[in-house]
């Protein structure tokens, strides 16, 4: 009797370990499909919002692209899951460019060369945004570098923009108070900060004595 009921509990056990297996995979197909949609969606907008006021499309490209690629790769399974989800995330804002470039060649604000540098420069610079996303989730200074270098990828953004006088400084700010605040906590927070702030004021000085000379 009691070998029986060992076995119906190894039966039992195994079954529960294929249901939480296939759960698995269904959440991280979920997770690749939404990846990609995503980005085609968001792609697809601001497009279409390059041909209305330059003030609003400045505020979208590339704050929200970059923000969705943080989602995709804070929320994936796994950190080969994270470089996947993040690459089929950028691959919208690509789909996007080259779509608008075929369509309306002389309309289109990237003026795109036949060697494509623009393009490939805006898919690795959203893959790695998700996929130190992911490796923000690990504890420690490895984890704090994680969150620090792309906050202060959007702190550049954000002294380029008050260097060039427009209102997106605000949108880049926030961005770093979103990603600082959500992806870390406590002394990490503060470690991830000063990454970020050396990295914004690096960039100044160097913008400053470029001016200069």
């Amino acid at each position: 009797m009691q070998i029986g009921g060992s076995a119906a509990l190894v039966g039992q056990n195994d079954t529960l370990d294929f249901l939480a297996g296939e759960r698995r995979e269904r959440a991280i197909l979920r997770h690749m499909v939404f990846s990609l949609t995503a980005g085609l969606a968001f792609g697809a907008l601001g497009e279409a919002l390059a041909s209305g006021p330059e003030s609003l499309h400045d505020a979208f490209d590339p704050y929200v692209y970059l923000l969705l690629a943080a989602v995709v790769g804070r929320t994936a399974a796994g950190f080969g899951w994270a470089l996947l989800g993040s690459a089929l995330a950028a691959l919208g804002p690509v789909i996007a460019m080259l779509a608008a470039t075929a369509l309306l060649p002389d309309a289109h604000l990237l003026r795109l060369d036949g060697d494509g540098l623009t393009l490939n420069f805006v898919f690795l610079s959203l893959a790695a945004f998700g996929t130190l996303a992911h490796f923000a989730r690990y504890e420690g200074l490895r984890g704090d570098l994680a969150t620090g270098l792309p906050a202060g990828f959007m702190a550049i953004q954000a002294v380029r923009a008050l260097q060039d006088g427009t209102w997106t400084v605000f949108a880049a700010a926030i961005l770093v108070a979103v990603v600082l605040l959500c992806m870390r906590a406590g002394v990490g927070r503060v470690r991830a900060a000063v990454v970020a702030l050396a990295l914004g004021a690096a960039h100044f000085v160097y913008a400053a004595g470029g001016s200069l000379g």
